[in-house]
């Protein structure tokens, strides 16, 4: 009993727990790239589709800006390598992610964070072998939106756009190409509830 009444105010001394979870439906897009090995094949720029999960929680909250740590795990993404509208063969692309990003709560919803990204790409050609790649990278993310305050669970929806804060653009071997194919843009809208 006594361990009870000596639980209970230090349960109520500690900050509420205050999170997100979501799903992000995106774009990435990509860069055109020349081989700069054998014929010195040119591809298009590669722009798929997908989605991903993502969870966080708030570190700091200031009631008008809160300071989130957050992780996503993104689906694996393919589309098509091209040249001239000739399929020469499949980029695929799947990532985790793990950063931080500030939340300011307004009248209009507005975040800014960083984060680290380790995305695994597949470079498969329509003949030979596949190439594998693990690149990892630091992305920067902005997003506007607005979120709908109800007593329990907050649903929310913002626009986010990303990018890598560094690129690789060698084409010298197969990964380097498969690194250099990588998206360097993603755009998507981003939904879910706040708690």
């Amino acid at each position: 009993m006594r361990a009870k009444l000596l639980i209970i105010p230090a349960l109520a001394v500690l900050p509420a727990f205050a999170g997100e979870v979501g799903v992000l439906l995106d774009k990435q897009f990509g860069k055109a790239q020349a081989a700069s090995f054998g014929s010195g094949q040119k591809y298009d720029a590669v722009s798929p589709t997908g989605f991903g999960i993502r969870g966080g929680f708030d570190v700091l909250d200031l009631k008008v800006a809160a300071l989130q740590v957050n992780a996503t795990w993104h689906n694996k993404t393919k589309g098509d390598l091209t040249y001239g509208g000739t399929k020469y063969g499949e980029l695929e692309n799947q990532y985790w992610a793990a950063g931080a990003m500030v939340n300011w709560k307004l009248l209009v919803n507005v975040g800014a964070g960083v984060e680290y990204r380790s995305e695994k790409m597949t470079f498969r050609p329509t003949s030979g072998a596949s190439t594998d790649s693990t690149l990892g990278r630091p992305w920067a993310r902005v997003n506007v939106g607005f979120s709908i305050p109800t007593p329990i669970v907050s649903p929310f929806f913002t626009v986010e756009v990303a990018a890598p804060l560094t690129k690789k653009d060698s084409t010298t071997t197969y990964k380097d190409l498969t690194e250099a194919l990588a998206p360097q843009v993603q755009i998507g809208i981003y939904g879910g509830i706040r708690f």
